[in-house]
């Protein structure tokens, strides 16, 4: 029997709503909503950054999430100018940040909210495959 903690049940219950209201927004209007998902994609740069400077972390381990946020926030500027390719790699990236941060692994020590990992990382994984699927 698998155990979901608290902390993933919280975070699929709010991915699950945000994945509504990605629908929801991107059947009402696609352009708009592209423009707001590099917006998101952007902010969870910013967010990548601000968890690991608010943590206490190896070297490395600081540096490495430095380029990831660098990276994905590379991939949603550039994607406003060459297309959905780039907002796709930019959240299958960090969806996989995520899952290195996400309890089960204990991987990395960036600290988190306890729903976090679980709810971007389902959200990036569902946005992803949304942008993958429109090929």
């Amino acid at each position: 029997m698998l155990i979901v903690s608290t902390g993933d049940q919280h975070g699929l219950i709010l991915a699950v709503l945000a994945i509504v209201a990605f629908v929801l927004f991107h059947k009402t209007n696609h352009r708009f909503a592209f423009h707001f998902d590099t917006v998101i994609l952007a902010a969870c740069a910013g967010i990548t950054f601000a968890f690991s400077s608010n943590s206490v972390v190896t070297q490395f381990e600081y540096m490495f999430d430095l380029a990831v946020s660098a990276l994905v926030g590379g991939c949603a500027l550039y994607a406003l100018q060459k297309g959905q390719k780039y907002i796709l790699y930019g959240y299958l990236i960090h969806a996989i940040w995520d899952l290195l941060h996400h309890s089960f692994f204990h991987i990395a020590t960036t600290k988190t909210p306890y729903w976090y990992p679980t709810f971007c990382m389902v959200y990036d994984f569902f946005v992803a495959f949304y942008y993958f699927s429109r090929k």
